[in-house]
């Protein structure tokens, strides 16, 4: 996608959630969470008809029938009045990277840091809760952490939280101490 269409569904997302320059309560809280769960809804359903929605042949009124087909008689919410104005302007295939800055901007008003760890197996459930509390203690935020089982992690783990990567693997090691050798 390009920085043009990125630009674009921040601004929707923004928009959309209604979050700027308010103050955190569990009401607003809820509200937002309800229109991100509404939104998720809506792309869910919409998935299989995203070509429809979004070819550029294809009329807008039909497309508003579409999606009046998707969304049901019983679905009149935000979400659906927010899926109705991205097909009118043309905008509906920014739906994914709306959904995407929506979350983060929820997860950024909830104080929230999703978080990954990487490790060959499984971790226990005391590890799980160790990582989530140094995490939380180190970015002052909640952590949402999600387990990765992934076959090119030997040893150990690796932590993705936003941009910052914890290699605590045993290649990484390795490859530290390597670079700390040749340094010499």
């Amino acid at each position: 996608m390009d920085s043009s269409a990125k630009i674009l569904a921040k601004r929707y997302a923004r928009a959309y959630m209604g979050l700027g320059g308010k103050a955190h309560g569990a009401a607003l809280e809820a509200a937002a969470h309800a229109k991100l769960e509404g939104l998720r809804r809506l792309f869910e359903a919409a998935r299989p008809h995203v070509k429809a929605l979004t070819h550029p042949a294809v009329n807008s009124e039909v497309k508003l029938a579409v999606l009046a087909k998707i969304l049901g008689s019983g679905n009149s919410g935000p979400a659906a009045a927010f899926a109705d104005l991205l097909v009118r302007k043309a905008r509906f295939n920014l739906l994914e990277e709306i959904m995407q800055e929506c979350l983060r901007i929820h997860d950024a008003f909830s104080g929230v840091a999703r978080a990954e760890v990487y490790s060959r197996y499984p971790l226990s459930e005391g590890e799980v809760k160790r990582i989530t509390a140094l995490l939380a203690e180190a970015t002052g935020k909640k952590i949402n952490l999600r387990q990765v089982v992934a076959e090119r992690v030997l040893g150990g783990f690796e932590i993705k939280i936003g941009d910052l990567v914890i290699d605590a693997t045993a290649r990484g090691k390795l490859d530290a101490l390597r670079a700390g050798l040749l340094k010499e």
